[in-house]
C-alpha cells in the first residue's frame, strides 16, 4: 500500500513537471516585431537586419524571384478566406444609389474577369503593368491572391477580435451602442446592392446598370496586387460602360498605405476607395469616421517570407528573431497575429 502511495505521488509529480515545463516552453516563444515600408523590408532582409517580413504581394514574390527571399507561409494556408481588403465609399456617396451601383457593377464583372481562366494570359500582362514586377513575380502574386466579390462574414468577424485583444481599438462594438460585433458589422458592410447586382447579373449576364452622372474620386494604394481589379476594370472598359471615363469624371488617387487613404476620407478628398478591411474598423471605432464597405477585394495575398539562405522551416523556428510589418493594426499586423498565435508580440 505504501509503495502504491509513493508511486501516485511521484505519477503526479511527474504530471506536474511536465505541464510546468510546457508552459515554460510555450511563454519562451516570443517574435519581436517592427514597422516598415515594403521596400524597406526588402532591403532589411537582404542586409540581415530582420529574420522575415510579412506584406501584401507583389512585395514578396519580388523578394522571392531576386533570390534572397524564400515564401515561409502565405496567409491562406492558415486563415482559410480571411478578409484582407474592401471596396469602401464615403457616407456622402451613400445617397447616390445609381453610382453606389455602378461601382459594385464594375468590381463585380472585373473580378470575374481576373477570376475566369480563359483570361489568365491576359491578367498576368494586367498585373505585370500595375506592379511593375516581371511575369514570374506577377505570377506568383496572383497565385498567392485570392479574389472576392464579397467578403467572408464570419471570418471577418475575427478580424475585429483580433485587433481589440491587440489593444488596436479604443472601444468595443458594444461601448459604441451596437449589440455585439455581428450588429456593427452589419452596419458598415452593405450587402444589399452586391446581392441585388449578383441577382440581375444571373437573370441577365449581359447587364449593365445606366449611365451614371456626376464626378468621382478613387483612392487605391499604388502597385498593391489585391487591387488588381481595379486596373483591370479600367483596362476592359468597365469604368465607362457606367459612365465613369478616366481622367474625365472619374480621377484615380494613389495613397502609400491605408492610413493615408482614411485620412483622405476624413478631409473628404477621396469617395470611394479600396484598402485593409481593419484599417477601415480602426477608422470607425477610433476615429469617428464613417465610410462603408460595398464589395470585397481578396483573401491571401498576404505571406511570410525569411531568407532563402537560412535554416528556418516553420513558424516556431522563428522564436527570438524580429520580422516586418507595415504597422500596428494593418492587414498584415492581424495576419502576422494569426501566424504566431501562442507567441508573445513585442513591438520594437
Amino acid at each position: 500500500m505504501k509503495n502504491y502511495v509513493y508511486f501516485i505521488i511521484i505519477l503526479v509529480a511527474i504530471s506536474l513537471a511536465g505541464v510546468t515545463l510546457y508552459e515554460k516552453s510555450h511563454a519562451q516563444k516570443v517574435i519581436y516585431v517592427v514597422s516598415m515600408t515594403p521596400d524597406e523590408m526588402s532591403a532589411a532582409l537582404k542586409n540581415g537586419s530582420i529574420s522575415g517580413f510579412i506584406s501584401w504581394e507583389p512585395q514578396s514574390a519580388k523578394t522571392v524571384a531576386e533570390g534572397y527571399g524564400r515564401y515561409l507561409v502565405n496567409s491562406q494556408d492558415i486563415w482559410k478566406n480571411h478578409p484582407s481588403c474592401g471596396l469602401a465609399i464615403s457616407e456622402y456617396l451613400l445617397k447616390d444609389e445609381d453610382t453606389v451601383r455602378a461601382l459594385v457593377w464594375v468590381h463585380v464583372k472585373s473580378t470575374r474577369f481576373v477570376n475566369d481562366p480563359a483570361n489568365r494570359e491576359k491578367v498576368l500582362k494586367y498585373g505585370s503593368e500595375f506592379t511593375g514586377v516581371d511575369h514570374e513575380a506577377s505570377a506568383a502574386a496572383i497565385n498567392n491572391t485570392v479574389y472576392m466579390e464579397f467578403p467572408d462574414m464570419g471570418e471577418t468577424k475575427k478580424v475585429v477580435g483580433i485587433l481589440d485583444k491587440a489593444g488596436a481599438l479604443k472601444k468595443s462594438p458594444v461601448e459604441m451602442g451596437y449589440n455585439d460585433v455581428d450588429d456593427f458589422l452589419s452596419s458598415i458592410i452593405l450587402d444589399r446592392y452586391y446581392k441585388e447586382i449578383g441577382k440581375r447579373l444571373e437573370e441577365e449576364p449581359d447587364w449593365t446598370p445606366p449611365a451614371v452622372n456626376g464626378s468621382l474620386r478613387f483612392g487605391y494604394i499604388d502597385g498593391n496586387i489585391h487591387y488588381l481589379a481595379v486596373y483591370v476594370a479600367q483596362k476592359e472598359g468597365y469604368f465607362e460602360r457606367v459612365g465613369l471615363i478616366p481622367d474625365k469624371n472619374i480621377k484615380f488617387l494613389k495613397f502609400r498605405n491605408g492610413l493615408a487613404i482614411t485620412n483622405a476620407f476624413s478631409h473628404r478628398e477621396v469617395d470611394v476607395a479600396t484598402l485593409g478591411m481593419s484599417q477601415i474598423f480602426r477608422y470607425d471605432i477610433n476615429d469617428n469616421g464613417k465610410v462603408y464597405i460595398i464589395n470585397g477585394m481578396n483573401s491571401g495575398g498576404t505571406s511570410l517570407v525569411v531568407r532563402a539562405d537560412s535554416n528556418i522551416g516553420s513558424i516556431d523556428d522563428l522564436s527570438g528573431s524580429t520580422i516586418a510589418t507595415p504597422g500596428f493594426g494593418s492587414v498584415q499586423d492581424v495576419i502576422m497575429r494569426k501566424m504566431f498565435e501562442g507567441f508573445e508580440i513585442k513591438t520594437v
